[in-house]
């Protein structure tokens, strides 16, 4: 593959980057991480807002705040005049991994499940918005949010993902908007696993075939699990649920390419490579911080051993092949490094649709390979094939029976020129130009004689040793004998017949 291209698609990787990143255009009054909030245990009242002054309460930045198998009260503070520039109606963006009540300047706003102090909390959505009516917007306005998230499955490092005010519309306009994107490149991973599948079971099925069928459907299951949050309104169970789905799969994507390149490179040490990936990257994973990281350290880590693999046989064995992918497994992986914070989205799977691309390209090149040598063995065969039946008939001419004027006689199968089929029989062409007749049909008779017999069409038969030469004439070819007699070849069959006089040394 040329390298060129390949720093043109790792270059379009990283611009498209900022397609993962990008949110709707319209003006958004956005609560940073930094922002400063207070927090009180729910303890302080479980029916009624608190003052926000008792004891228990403390000031804390929003990424701070925790709402993980315990009930919290968030007051956030803001003033009229950072709303001016936002369309009306407004409402509140709230995306967590919490159940909420939301109240505006001490009046109720709307809620998304039911927070709680204990498993009868009700699961509320992973993202929400809640209409802000102007009736309650003041000059100085105060937020208060009842948070809680009783029914976690894993711990995550920022459960509050995104706090904002902006136009009131639909969530999804503020997450993932690469999912149209996304889903693209769902179907054409699909269509890949699907076009891999059913090689796999055809002549062309092998170890490689399999695996590339397995890596179209991993990478169209994880970007499914990724891009879901984005089109599926879902609790925040189904949020851990997800993100462990997305590291799973990930860590079997990436596990699934390094036995690839095992199997291609390491040969019979390739268990041994697969160990130490297998082994390696669960403990990255394990420690990473946060999810990002792990669904990223699911791949990079075997890319890394498949890189130093690749490095190991290339040093070793100083094939230009391993050297280009070598330095395309380079490419990628200094990509993933360069976009690291934004890898999890869409920008991921750009990047394995180029490896996968580069891999197809690569295998269909060393097919091909194959399949010409396959073809020069194949020649070979019969032009040795054909050299040992040749020998045979001129050590031991076979005979054929035939009928003559109704009395039986035997010809000598080399002194055939051509057989021709001529209804319930079989004009056989004699060297010296004369006629015998055979009892039977032409696919019987080519059963009974030797391989240097070939069939030219569909009513004839033709001995090669007799052959002078292949002429075509008006779209029309025809085989040139020794005794002068002119021998059809269907269209169908001249590229064979062809090859077999090549194989047989004739002109």
């Amino acid at each position: 593959m040329n390298i060129n291209l390949v720093l043109y698609l790792v270059m379009a990787v990283c611009c498209s980057g900022a397609l993962g990143k990008a949110y709707a255009s319209q003006p958004l009054l956005s609560f940073s991480y930094d922002q400063a909030v207070t927090v009180c245990p729910w303890s302080v009242s479980a029916k009624e807002i608190p003052q926000f002054t008792e004891p228990q309460c403390h000031r804390a930045k929003l990424s701070e705040i925790d709402p993980q198998n315990q009930a919290v009260w968030v007051l956030i503070e803001f003033e009229r005049v950072k709303l001016a520039s936002i369309p009306r109606p407004v409402g509140l963006y709230l995306f967590a991994k919490s159940s909420s009540e939301v109240f505006l300047n001490g009046s109720k706003v709307g809620s998304s499940g039911f927070p709680a102090v204990d498993k009868t909390e009700q699961i509320g959505k992973m993202d929400s918005v809640f209409y802000l009516p102007d009736s309650l917007i003041k000059k100085s306005n105060q937020l208060v949010f009842g948070l809680s998230a009783q029914h976690s499955l894993i711990s995550l490092g920022y459960p509050i993902h995104f706090v904002g005010i902006g136009q009131f519309g639909d969530p999804k306009q503020y997450i993932q908007s690469f999912s149209g994107l996304g889903l693209i490149l769902v179907g054409a991973f699909l269509l890949g696993a699907l076009y891999f599948i059913s090689l796999s079971f055809g002549r062309y099925g092998n170890t490689s075939v399999r695996i590339f069928s397995a890596l179209c459907l991993l990478a169209a299951m994880q970007l499914s699990a990724e891009i879901s949050r984005g089109l599926v309104d879902y609790g925040y169970v189904w949020h851990d649920i997800r993100l462990l789905t997305v590291t799973a799969l990930s860590f079997l994507f990436g596990t699934l390419l390094l036995v690839y390149s095992s199997l291609k490179v390491a040969e019979k040490h390739a268990l041994h490579w697969v160990y130490i990936g297998t082994i390696v990257t669960p403990i990255v994973i394990i420690f990473a911080p946060g999810f990002d990281a792990k669904t990223t350290a699911g791949v990079f880590v075997p890319l890394l051993v498949s890189l130093v693999q690749l490095g190991y046989g290339w040093r070793r064995a100083k094939n230009n092949n391993l050297a280009t992918w070598f330095v395309v497994q380079l490419l990628v992986a200094a990509t993933v490094l360069f976009v690291a914070s934004s890898f999890h989205e869409i920008i991921h799977f750009v990047i394995i649709a180029v490896l996968l691309v580069y891999l197809f390209i690569r295998q269909a090149k060393e097919f091909r390979a194959q399949q010409v040598q396959l073809s020069s063995d194949q020649a070979q065969i019969s032009k040795l094939e054909f050299k040992l039946a040749q020998n045979k008939q001129l050590q031991s001419p076979s005979k054929l029976e035939v009928s003559i004027a109704g009395k039986t006689d035997y010809v000598v199968l080399t002194d055939i020129a051509f057989c021709k089929a001529a209804g319930d029989y079989v004009e056989l062409h004699m060297k010296d130009t004369t006629q015998k007749l055979f009892t039977g049909s032409l696919k019987q008779l080519e059963l009974t004689l030797p391989s240097i017999f070939v069939k030219t069409h569909r009513s004839y038969l033709t001995n090669l040793n007799e052959v002078v030469s292949l002429e075509s004439d008006n779209n029309q070819s025809n085989l040139k004998l020794t005794n002068g007699a002119s021998v059809p070849v269907s269209r169908r069959l001249v590229p064979s017949v062809r090859a077999t006089l090549k194989a047989s040394n004739k002109p």
